[in-house]
């Protein structure tokens, strides 16, 4: 479909429908995760084209595709920067291990709704197929290389997310970690808080998260994500005793504004959930409509540093690789003419592909905060 067509487009609605039209094209052809939204979110995306008039909120950047997601190509660009197969140590997929004391266990590939800057597309997109009925075998793998293991401290349960999974499943999988005496730490990452927070109220799944002792994750990335009853949401889980946590990445037109991020710093804040870092969008298959370059990621920690009080500011801007997670603070050399950076962490040379300046154009604050 042509730009003038799509700038030719009578209202916000049709726009959106032939920009998702041809999303549906590159999906099949490029591996990238399908559309979906959650009626919970869909009714965010309403209020906001409502107040804009338009679908190019931050909050449809989120889960619709952009003009730019579509036509943005930068140097650089693979499939999987995290390289996630190289680490799968199993016959299963489901099992990704970075580092000596913990394991990532992809515990589904399903997800409430579909993120556009998922940086997991290409091996979520390949696990679509997966029957869930797998998953005690998978399980059962999990915990042989967990006991096969005496350095292993503590699993990470991610996917998909894992939250989706039925009350049974997921007490099948928390019962069975709980079991293994030399595991520290349950850790659990979701975006169902914020995607559909009646996932939580399935069963008694809050309950079997305390009873497990589980360290939640969330991903928030936009203070307009934590409505009334997400902020009960985090309220309810910090009353179960559910230590509660949050990592999202700086994405452009979504929340590159050191103005909006301490105020979805302080919401989450005010919601008792800890911060843990900010990272950078990896550069990923058509992922350059989210992507900043080094000296823009580095200017918005810095405001963010200068502007805020230590509750807010003590996160870490972090980078992710095969090698694991790195931060800027690790940068060693730059060649800003091939538009190249290396990173050293644990004594290994990380390349790195910055955006070029001229694509990086900011996220307007007035659309990004559209509510003032």
């Amino acid at each position: 479909m042509s730009q003038t067509a799509l700038r030719r487009s009578p209202s916000p609605d049709a726009e959106q429908a032939a920009l998702n039209a041809a999303y549906g094209v590159l999906a099949g052809e490029a591996r990238l995760l399908p559309i979906k939204v959650t009626g919970f979110y869909a009714e965010k995306l309403a209020a906001e084209a409502a107040a804009l008039g338009h679908t190019r909120g931050p909050l449809h950047r989120v889960v619709y595709p952009s003009r730019e997601r579509l036509d943005q190509r930068a140097p650089g660009e693979v499939a999987d920067f995290v390289d996630d197969r190289s680490n799968m140590k199993t016959a299963s997929r489901a099992i990704v291990q970075k580092y000596a004391d913990r394991v990532l266990f992809l515990v589904t590939p399903r997800c409430a709704a579909h993120c556009q800057y998922c940086f997991r597309q290409d091996v979520l997109t390949e696990m679509q197929g997966d029957d869930p009925a797998d998953l005690d075998e998978t399980l059962a793998a999990l915990t042989d290389h967990v006991r096969a293991d005496p350095a292993i401290r503590e699993v990470i349960l991610s996917g998909g997310d894992p939250l989706t999974l039925s009350p049974a499943a997921l007490d099948r999988v928390l019962s069975r970690l709980r079991a293994l005496p030399q595991l520290d730490s349950i850790r659990l990452h979701t975006r169902c808080a914020v995607f559909a927070p009646p996932f939580f109220d399935k069963g008694d799944k809050i309950g079997l998260l305390a009873e497990a002792g589980v360290r939640l994750v969330h991903h928030v990335v936009h203070p307009y994500e934590i409505c009334d009853r997400v902020a009960d949401l985090f309220h309810r889980l910090d009353r179960a005793g559910i230590r509660q946590y949050n990592q999202f990445p700086i994405l452009r037109g979504v929340n590159d504004d050191a103005g909006l991020l301490a105020r979805l710093l302080l919401r989450l804040d005010e919601a008792r959930v800890r911060n843990l870092s900010l990272f950078a969008p990896d550069p990923i298959h058509h992922s350059a409509a989210f992507r900043l370059t080094l000296d823009r990621l580095f200017a918005i920690h810095d405001r963010l540093s200068a502007e805020t009080p230590s509750w807010i500011n003590a996160t870490a801007l972090t980078f992710d690789s095969p090698l694991g997670k790195f931060r800027r603070e690790h940068l060693v050399a730059r060649d800003r003419t091939a538009g190249t950076a290396l990173f050293r962490h644990r004594g290994q040379d990380i390349p790195y592909h910055d955006l070029p300046a001229e694509m990086d154009v900011p996220g307007n604050p007035a659309v990004m905060l559209w509510r003032g």
